[in-house]
């Protein structure tokens, strides 16, 4: 009691002020939880602030999930903004949430975190802009791809080699008009610069290691995750709803064998989906080139799994990220392997005073199960405070084995945070629902 007693007045930290950070920020004060908010950059947005130093966003980008299936759950994107904003109207979007729910005060722009550890007596030390603060609380909200994971290769290349997150556009970092483009990589980046880049280069080619399924942002005329969605909604079973997706899309698009590429060897949604209208037209017009693995660099050259060769000036890697948190021991997020093994990838299975929220990828929009993820972070740190059977009753679902997914993802790297949104955001809701009825019974009504 007596830690709680010192702890009481003190504020939560929360790391970052992109998307994730934000909706933590909101979600504590909204619950009556002090907090403030901790953001490296000069602006908020983070991934979303188009030019700042951590933002990998190109400028061609635009939402790839739907507008209804990306927003926040109290903070709907603009109908005017059609379905799929680009990223001007989704920074656009996140200013409008911080200022309508009054976050800017709270929020310390230039304030990079170096460091943070457990504090004697109970909370955390964090260490940012040089000063060290004692914080009752932890939400880790900076994101997952600030750390680009380049594949190995062997060999040099003699050309330009970038990662996907250095690309801004065909003249920034490199001009690649009338020059020879290899792009690596099979997912949403890979697929967009390759397609951007066609319309520039003299040749560009996309390597991929196993072939893969393509999906349109419509089906017709409508988002295809809302239709999706709807046999979700419905409970059908996994095999009807691939059956169903599967006619859909190669009614619309066509399947990747119907346009001289390969049969993937894993099944639909096994694998986080690539959404693209463009990447077959390109094909077909002969400005885009696909190629199998890569299985060397030659000096200019690169050389294909098939034995084929090469020459390619500049060579974008869209090769996905690594999991790195750096300022925080990785002892202290239950890390194995290398990742950070949380309950629903945000609560430690044992300490109320530290989450992660953010550290997903879900096969459809994130803003709305981050705020999910934020409002049971707020209710746990609440619990923590003033109702110790909601907090009792929260530690023993995190001790629960985790339901099997219905889908099984490929084991990758690329899909170590994967989540199928429906089945996910019903667990939050869940989550949510039985703290709130436990807090509520402590005479709270501020949920």
């Amino acid at each position: 009691m007596a830690i709680e007693s010192a702890l009481a007045g003190r504020p939560w930290c929360v790391v970052g002020a992109g998307p994730s950070g934000l909706t933590a920020l909101k979600n504590l004060r909204a619950v009556g939880i002090p907090a403030e908010c901790l953001e490296r950059e000069e602006v908020i947005g983070g991934n979303w602030a188009y030019g700042s130093p951590s933002a990998a966003v190109i400028q061609s980008t635009r939402l790839i999930s739907s507008r209804t299936l990306t927003q926040f759950t109290d903070h709907p994107l603009p109908r005017a903004w059609g379905d799929f904003p680009d990223h001007r109207r989704c920074l656009e979007y996140l200013q409008g949430y911080a200022h309508r729910f009054h976050l800017l005060p709270h929020i310390r722009l230039g304030t990079e975190v170096s460091r943070i550890e457990p504090a004697g007596g109970g909370g955390w030390h964090v260490t940012a802009g040089g000063r060290c603060r004692h914080y009752a609380g932890i939400v880790i909200a900076n994101g997952h791809n600030h750390d680009p994971r380049f594949p190995t290769i062997p060999g040099a290349f003699a050309g330009r080699l970038l990662h996907a997150c250095q690309y801004k556009s065909p003249g920034d970092p490199e001009p690649l008009a009338g020059r020879r483009v290899l792009v690596i990589g099979a997912g949403n980046s890979a697929c967009d610069i390759a397609v951007e880049c066609s319309r520039h280069a003299a040749r560009t080619v996309l390597a991929a290691r196993r072939g893969f399924y393509v999906v349109p942002r419509r089906i017709l005329g409508r988002p295809a995750d809302l239709r999706h969605e709807r046999l979700l909604a419905l409970g059908a079973p996994v095999w009807l709803r691939r059956w169903v997706s599967l006619r859909a899309i190669d009614r619309c698009l066509g399947l990747p064998w119907r346009h001289g590429l390969p049969r993937p060897d894993h099944r639909l949604w096994e694998t986080h989906p690539t959404i693209n209208d463009h990447l077959y037209e390109r094909i077909a017009a002969g400005a885009l080139a696909p190629a199998g693995e890569v299985a060397r660099f030659a000096g200019p050259e690169v050389e294909f799994a098939d034995g084929s060769r090469e020459p390619f000036d500049v060579v974008i890697c869209a090769t996905g990220y690594r999991t790195t948190i750096p300022f925080i021991d990785p002892v202290h997020l239950h890390t194995a392997d290398g990742l950070p093994r949380l309950f629903m990838h945000m609560l430690h299975p044992l300490r109320d005073d530290i989450a992660v929220v953010g550290l997903i990828q879900p096969d459809s929009g994130q803003w709305g199960l981050t705020d999910l993820q934020a409002r049971v972070v707020a209710r746990m740190a609440l619990a923590a405070r003033v109702a110790p059977r909601a907090a009792a009753w929260l530690h023993a679902r995190r001790q629960a084995l985790e339901p099997a997914p219905e889908i099984r993802y490929i084991a990758t790297p690329r899909h170590a945070l994967e989540v199928e949104h429906h089945a996910y955001r019903r667990r939050l809701l869940r989550l949510v629902a039985g703290l709130e009825r436990r807090l509520r019974r402590t005479g709270l009504t501020r949920l």
